[in-house]
C-alpha cells in the first residue's frame, strides 16, 4: 500500500485491511506522519491471533491503552507473526511489549522473558536490517531495558552503534526515539558529556513527529538530563511540556510520573514549594497507583521533608520508599533509596546505619554501571566520616571520589543537593588541596555558602584584604586599583567595614569617617550614591547588606582577612590540646594573613586607629600560638616569633618572648642577637630604647646591653 492510498483511505476514515498493513508496515514505519491516515478496529487480543499487524498498529496508537493490557496484545501478535515468519514484524511487537515497562514502573521481573526473546529474535550482528528506522525503533526499548538490567552487554553494543545511526537517520520520529535511549544509557552511567551531545548538538531533535506518548518519554528524558546536570529551569519547562500533551490528548495515566519528574527536579533546585505542589498533584491518585508509583511518592517525600529541616521525618519515609522497591525489584531502584536513606539518616545522625546504607547503595551502583549513583554514595560515605570527626579518613576517602566527580564533571548529586553536607566536604578538600580546581567549580555552579572565615581558598563570591595594600577579588578577578570602576568613594565603604571589624558599621559613623566636614543631610546624599555605586560595582545582591541602619559585608560570601584574622584569634585562644599539625596550619595562616600594616598608606584617623588595633591583635595571637606551640616543637614556635619580628621588628614583646624562649633551651646567644636586633630596630624605626621590660628580662637572663 502506497502513501497516496493511505491518504485516500485517511480522507474516508476507511479501515484498512490486513494485507494492506502487511505490505505498507515498513512504509508506515519510516513516515509516521502517515499513521493519521489509520482508521483501524479496537486493539484485543482477538484481533491479534487474527489480524497481528491491525492489532499492533492499533496497540501502538491507542494512547490510553493500559500497559499490562497492551502487553498481552503483543505477545499475541508477535506469536501469529513469528509463526508465520515474520521476524521482523515479531520483532517490532517484542520491542513494544518491552517499551511498555517503562511507562509501566510495575514490577520487573516479568521482563526478563521479554528480554530473553529479544535476544533469540535479534539478527545476527553482520546481518542487514529492512532500514535503519526499523534498527533503530527496536533499540529504542533499551530505555526500558536498563531498568531490569543495565550492565547487559546488549546494551553496550546499542550504545556504541547508536551514535553513527543517529547521524545515519533524518530527523524525524525514528532518531528521536533512538536518542532517547542513548540518552538514558549515558545518563545511566554518568556519562552527563555525552548526553549534552545528544540534547545540544544533535539536529532534528523534534518530538512533534512522535506519537503522545512517545514525545512524553522524550521529554522525561530531557528532564532527566537536565536534573542531573543542574538545568533545573529547563528540566521543569521539559516537565510542563509534557504535562501539556498529557492533558490535550486525553493521556492522565502519564501524569503521576510527570508530577514525580517535576517534584524530583524541583528538590534539586531547592524549591519547597513547587515540590509540594508537584507532590500535591501526585497524592489523589496515589491509592490507585502501582506500588512503584507509590514508592516514588514515599522517596519524593522524604527529600521535601529533608529540604525543610525534618530528618526524622524523612528517615521514616524514606524506609517506606527502600522497602516497596525491595519487593518491586530492580537494582538501580534499590541503590538510589538505600542512598535516599541514608543521606536522610546521616542528616538526622544516625551514623552508623547510614554508613552501611551508603555502602550497599554503592556497591550495588558500581555493579550496574550507575556512574553518579555510585559517585554519590561514595562522597556520602566521606560525609559520615567527617560527621564523626574523623577529618583524616574522610580526605582519605574524598581523593578518589573526587578525582571521579572530576573526571566526569559531576555537578549534582544522584540522591538529595545537600548544600551543609556538600559545602563541608569542599572545605575538607581545599584544606587538603584534593581536586581543587574541581572543587571551586562546583563550589561556584551550586552556589554554596562559605562556613570558616579563616580559610582563603575557599571560592568566595567577594575576597578582600587590608593588611597592607588594600584588595579587591570579585570571584578570580582583581578589581583594578585605577579605572571607571574604581572609583574611591564606594571602595572607601569597603575599607570603613574592614576598619571597623566583623560587625556590621552603622551608617552614621560610615558618614563620620567620610565625610567629617559635610552636613548632615549632604553626608547621607553621599554616603547613598557611594553605596549605590558600590553595589553596581560588587553586582552581586547577595554581598552587602544594610538593615536597621547599618552596613554589613555577608559573612557567607565574602571572606576578609580582618574577619579570619578574628576567627583565628577565637580559635587559637580556644586551643588548648590542639595537634601540633593543625596549630602549624594556624601559623602559616595568620602569617600569610599579615602582608602588612592595616591600609597602608591610608592617612585617616579611623584607618590610623584600626591599623594600631589590629596590629595589637596580631601580636596577641602570635604569643597565644607560639605559647601553644612551644611544649610540641620549641624550633617551630621559634620560628614563628622570627617570622612575626621580621613584619613587625617594633613588637618588642615578641622579642621578649623569643629571648625566653631561647634562654629556656640553653641558647644564650641567640637570646643575646635578639636582644640586639630589637635594640637597632626600635632605634632606626622608631628612635627609642629598649622598654624597661626588656632591659629587666635582658638582667635577668645575665645578657650584656653592649
Amino acid at each position: 500500500m502506497n502513501a497516496p492510498a493511505i491518504q485516500a483511505s485517511a480522507a474516508h476514515r476507511a479501515s484498512l485491511s490486513e494485507a494492506q498493513l502487511v505490505a505498507a508496515w515498513q512504509r508506515l514505519l519510516t513516515q509516521p506522519a502517515l499513521w493519521a491516515a489509520l482508521a483501524l478496529p479496537p486493539p484485543s487480543v482477538a484481533l491479534a491471533r487474527q489480524a497481528p499487524w491491525s492489532a499492533y498498529w492499533a496497540s501502538r496508537l491507542a494512547g490510553t491503552l493500559e500497559p499490562a493490557a497492551a502487553r498481552e496484545i503483543y505477545q499475541a501478535c508477535q506469536a501469529r507473526l513469528a509463526g508465520e515468519g515474520e521476524r521482523w514484524g515479531a520483532l517490532l511487537c517484542i520491542a513494544a511489549a518491552i517499551e511498555s515497562f517503562y511507562v509501566d514502573e510495575g514490577p520487573l521481573e516479568p521482563l526478563d522473558g521479554w528480554i530473553a526473546q529479544l535476544q533469540a529474535a535479534l539478527p545476527e550482528p553482520h546481518t542487514a536490517w529492512p532500514s535503519p528506522e526499523l534498527q533503530a525503533r527496536i533499540m529504542a526499548c533499551g530505555a526500558a531495558v536498563l531498568l531490569r538490567d543495565p550492565t547487559l552487554p546488549l546494551l553496550a553494543g546499542w550504545a556504541a552503534q547508536a551514535t553513527p545511526l543517529l547521524r545515519q537517520l533524518p530527523p524525524g520520529a525514528a532518531r528521536l526515539k533512538l536518542a532517547t535511549f542513548l540518552l538514558q544509557y549515558h545518563l545511566w552511567r554518568g556519562e552527563f558529556h555525552k548526553t549534552g551531545l545528544v540534547v545540544d548538538s544533535m539536529p532534528g531533535l523534534d518530538p512533534a513527529g512522535l506519537l503522545p506518548g512517545e514525545a512524553i518519554m522524550w521529554h522525561e528524558s530531557v528532564a532527566s538530563h537536565a536534573r542531573l546536570t543542574g538545568q533545573y529551569g529547563r528540566g521543569l519547562a521539559a516537565v510542563d511540556a509534557a504535562l501539556a500533551l498529557a492533558s490535550a490528548h486525553g493521556l492522565p495515566q502519564h501524569d503521576y510520573a510527570l508530577h514525580a519528574h517535576g517534584a524530583s527536579l524541583a528538590l534539586a533546585a531547592h524549591d519547597a514549594e513547587r515540590a509540594r505542589q508537584h507532590l500535591g498533584a501526585m497524592r489523589p491518585v496515589l491509592d490507585r497507583r502501582t506500588q512503584a508509583d507509590q514508592t516514588h511518592y514515599w522517596h519524593f517525600s522524604a527529600g521535601l521533608q529533608l529540604l525543610c529541616g525534618q530528618p526524622a521525618e524523612a528517615v521514616e519515609l524514606a524506609r517506606a520508599a527502600l522497602a516497596n522497591s525491595g519487593e518491586i525489584g530492580g537494582p538501580y531502584r534499590r541503590a538510589a533509596h538505600a542512598l535516599s536513606l541514608g543521606q536522610a539518616l546521616l542528616q538526622a545522625g544516625e551514623l552508623d546505619e547510614a554508613q552501611a546504607l551508603l555502602a550497599e547503595a554503592e556497591a550495588t551502583a558500581r555493579a550496574i554501571a550507575a556512574g553518579l549513583l555510585a559517585f554519590s554514595a561514595a562522597l556520602m560515605q566521606a560525609a559520615t566520616l567527617l560527621r564523626r570527626g574523623e577529618r583524616e579518613a574522610a580526605a582519605a576517602s574524598l581523593r578518589s571520589v573526587l578525582a571521579e566527580g572530576a573526571q566526569h564533571g559531576y555537578r549534582t548529586l544522584a540522591g538529595w543537593w545537600l548544600p551543609e553536607v556538600v559545602a563541608a566536604l569542599a572545605l575538607l578538600a581545599i584544606e587538603h588541596d584534593l581536586e581543587a580546581g574541581y572543587v571551586r567549580r562546583l563550589v561556584r555552579e551550586r552556589g554554596l555558602p562559605g562556613s570558616d572565615p579563616a580559610q582563603p581558598l575557599w571560592p568566595w563570591a567577594l575576597s578582600l584584604r587590608g593588611f597592607g595594600e588594600f584588595e579587591l577579588v570579585l570571584g578570580d578577578a582583581p578589581l583594578p586599583r585605577s579605572g571607571p570602576k574604581t572609583a574611591q568613594r564606594p571602595l572607601d565603604l569597603l575599607r570603613a567595614l574592614l576598619a571597623h571589624g566583623s560587625t556590621p558599621l552603622p551608617a552614621h559613623t560610615a558618614m563620620e569617617w567620610l565625610w567629617p566636614e559635610a552636613e548632615p543631610a549632604a553626608q547621607r546624599k553621599a554616603f547613598d550614591v557611594a553605596l549605590l555605586r558600590l553595589r553596581r560595582v560588587l553586582a552581586d545582591p547577595r554581598l552587602l547588606r544594610l538593615e536597621g541602619g547599618k552596613l554589613a559585608l555577608a559573612p557567607e560570601w565574602v571572606w576578609t582577612d580582618v574577619g579570619a584574622l578574628a576567627a583565628l584569634m577565637h580559635r587559637i585562644g580556644s586551643a588548648h590540646g590542639a595537634s601540633l599539625p593543625e596549630l602549624t596550619r594556624w601559623s602559616a595562616q595568620l602569617l600569610d594573613l599579615m602582608r602588612g600594616p592595616f591600609l597602608a598608606g591610608d592617612e585617616h584617623d579611623w584607618a590610623h586607629a584600626a591599623r594600631s588595633r589590629y596590629r595589637q591583635r596580631f601580636i596577641v595571637t602570635v604569643a597565644q600560638l607560639a605559647e601553644h606551640m612551644a611544649p610540641l616543637d620549641s624550633p617551630a614556635a621559634a620560628r614563628l616569633y622570627e617570622r612575626a619580628l621580621d613584619m613587625d621588628p617594633l613588637a618588642e614583646s615578641l622579642a621578649r618572648r623569643l629571648m625566653r624562649l631561647h634562654a629556656q633551651h640553653g641558647d644564650h646567644a641567640e637570646a643575646l642577637r635578639v636582644l640586639r636586633m630589637s635594640r637597632t630596630m626600635l632605634l632606626l624605626g622608631a628612635g627609642l630604647a629598649p622598654a624597661r621590660e626588656t632591659l629587666q628580662l635582658a638582667a635577668e637572663l645575665g645578657l650584656p646591653l653592649d
